[in-house]
């Protein structure tokens, strides 16, 4: 199913909830040829305001999908069959909110000590790391989106709060 339909289908029954895409900067420069940008209430970059807000270019952003015009939008359906550039994410926070979630899990702290960046919004890493969690991992990690759809080897696949539990 589209994740268009999808999302209106969910919508029609929870009306709070927002369609959001993660666009990884650094694909959607090198086929866009251009950066994204902030856009206030609409796109914002996730590593603006970390450690890492250097390469905030290149990293995550998030694209409120009711605040873009269509032509944006359809500009990243077309980047995710183009490339591993773009989820969407259905959730009832707003932009902001999200937007600090999402930037809880950036980094890991590994066994040893060190932190490590979670490529998170990369479709390739995602559905990786969905199989690597365990089931409160999971919850953790998934449980403030309703359902997150990606591309895996060229098939449509989501994750969402029913899946948080699954082993």
């Amino acid at each position: 199913m589209d994740v268009l339909d999808r999302y209106n289908q969910r919508r029609a029954h929870l009306q709070t909830l927002n369609l959001y895409a993660l666009v990884d900067g650094a694909q959607y420069q090198q086929h866009r040829e251009q950066q994204l940008e902030h856009v206030p209430g609409a796109v914002i970059a996730l590593f603006s305001g970390t450690a890492d807000a250097a390469l905030e270019h290149a990293g995550p952003w998030l694209v409120d999908a009711a605040q873009v015009t269509e032509a944006v939008l359809q500009d990243l359906i077309s980047l995710e069959m183009t490339a591993p550039a773009v989820t969407w994410l259905f959730a009832e926070a707003d932009l902001t909110g999200l937007a600090q979630l999402l930037q809880l899990r950036l980094d890991i702290k590994l066994p040893d000590g060190r932190t490590a960046l979670v490529r998170f919004w990369d479709p390739r890493v995602l559905a990786a790391l969905f199989q690597l969690m365990a089931g409160d991992q999971r919850a953790e990690f998934f449980g403030h989106i309703h359902e997150w759809h990606f591309l895996d080897q060229g098939v449509r696949v989501w994750i969402g709060r029913q899946h948080a539990d699954a082993e």
